[in-house]
């Protein structure tokens, strides 16, 4: 299994990151062996928030091996001409490190940032999808990004990862490793379906928050930060690396026996102590 690293873009604290701290994180990241920094995408959130493709374009800056990732960007808010033309200015200043992951998108308030209706998100998506490729083509050449479709894992949106996306991009937030397992059951038959070789598709997991501790009070208290009332406490715990050591290699043993062969942690607290933590202790015992 490899670990990707999530941006500090989002001000959990209710105060912003600082450039100088997205640098550093994204230069730690990649002096630890990461394999990618990656960063979500909104307009509005219920925190203050960075914006995830500039923040990705100072983490390209700052380093020269890591891949970069969007994890996703809203393709059906920000439209295929204007967000195609910030995704081939990443692949371009990060020198062909980047892969773009879309998404329509699941929060209101970024389609009331554009004044767009927000449940005809999926079917302007499938409009948007080949005008963005034919963007990047146009822009880029051979030099395109792959594009992946993040989903949450309904049927639909499987077939649709299938059929459109380069890979999946699933959500720790929002399923459990039993759950995974069933969805990339399924989407290894809609891939043969429709002509693509299972064991070639790239299959990773973002917004996995990440916060290692010893002290369950301490735990606590982190896990109220990303606590929501649409799931419920318990299932959290079991999709989150936010536990003891062993809790999170157990965590992660259940999701790559569900096929997932890629996770990108994103810390609550201490950012780059927990991912020195992270490695040291969890992902050494992980492949």
């Amino acid at each position: 299994m490899r670990f990707g690293a999530h941006l500090p873009i989002a001000g959990f604290s209710h105060q912003l990151p600082e450039a100088g701290a997205i640098a550093r994180y994204a230069e730690a990241a990649e002096a630890l062996g990461y394999t990618t920094t990656c960063a979500n995408d909104h307009l509005l959130f219920s925190v203050p928030w960075v914006d995830g493709l500039i923040a990705l374009g100072v983490a390209a800056g700052r380093t020269s091996r890591i891949r970069l990732i969007t994890t996703a960007a809203l393709l059906a808010v920000r439209g295929a001409g204007p967000l195609g033309s910030a995704l081939a200015a990443l692949q371009h200043l990060g020198d062909g490190r980047l892969t773009a992951a879309v998404t329509p998108g699941s929060t209101r308030a970024d389609y009331e940032a554009v004044e767009a209706d927000f449940d005809s998100r999926w079917s302007r998506f499938e409009r948007e999808m080949p005008r963005l490729r034919d963007f990047l083509l146009r822009m880029l050449a051979d030099a395109a990004p792959p594009i992946w479709i993040a989903s949450w894992g309904s049927r639909a949106g499987l077939r649709r990862v299938a059929r459109l996306g380069d890979g999946w991009l699933a959500s720790a937030y929002h399923g459990t490793p039993e759950h995974i397992s069933d969805c990339t059951a399924y989407l290894r038959g809609s891939l043969v379906g429709v002509g693509k070789d299972p064991a070639g598709f790239p299959l990773a997991l973002a917004t996995m928050y990440l916060y290692i501790s010893e002290d369950r009070a301490e735990l606590r208290s982190v896990g109220d930060l990303v606590r929501s009332p649409a799931v419920a406490s318990a299932d959290l715990g079991d999709r989150l690396l936010i536990g003891t050591v062993d809790e999170c290699v157990g965590r992660l043993q259940r999701l790559e026996a569900a096929g997932i062969r890629e996770v990108f942690v994103w810390p609550l607290r201490d950012e780059v102590a927990q991912l020195e933590l992270f490695i040291e202790e969890v992902g050494g015992r992980l492949g």
